[in-house]
């Protein structure tokens, strides 16, 4: 019996550290992206970039940063930066419309209006609000 008590207290014992652990890791993560979030608008993206990376190097699952990491890339036209960010949003979650939006908005940067418009079929199939606004960019 005691050592089944041992035992029990042991594993108690890696389920609390476990979840300090995780918690803490998210915690880290998110200092990360506010770091970065903090820099993209002062307008350090380079630095902005290196900590959203840090960010997901503790969450690969963390959107937002790969959001911004998208947008940053925009913003320095260097479009197929922010292509495969935004394609690893919609890998991890195929309806978060943003992603889709902003890949319509590249492809009509780069002249592919038929590339725009499957996006814009996609938002439309979500009822997602941006389909409205794709569509007028796309039609000008």
């Amino acid at each position: 019996m005691r050592w089944e008590n041992i035992f029990k207290s042991f594993l108690i014992f890696i389920l609390i550290f476990g979840s300090f652990t995780c918690t803490s890791k998210e915690k880290q993560a998110q200092n990360h992206f506010k770091k970065g979030f903090e820099y993209h608008n002062q307008g350090f993206v380079e630095k902005a970039i290196e900590e959203y990376q840090q960010a997901l190097k503790l969450n690969p699952n963390y959107i937002e940063a790969y959001m911004n990491i998208g947008a940053i890339y925009v913003d320095k036209k260097d479009y197929d930066q922010a292509i495969q960010q935004f394609k690893k949003v919609i890998e991890l979650n195929y309806y978060y419309g943003k992603a889709h939006y902003n890949l319509g908005l590249i492809n009509l940067y780069q002249g592919e209006k038929e590339k725009a418009q499957e996006e814009l079929k996609i938002l439309k199939s979500m009822g997602s609000g941006l389909a409205d606004n794709l569509e007028k960019k796309i039609s000008e």
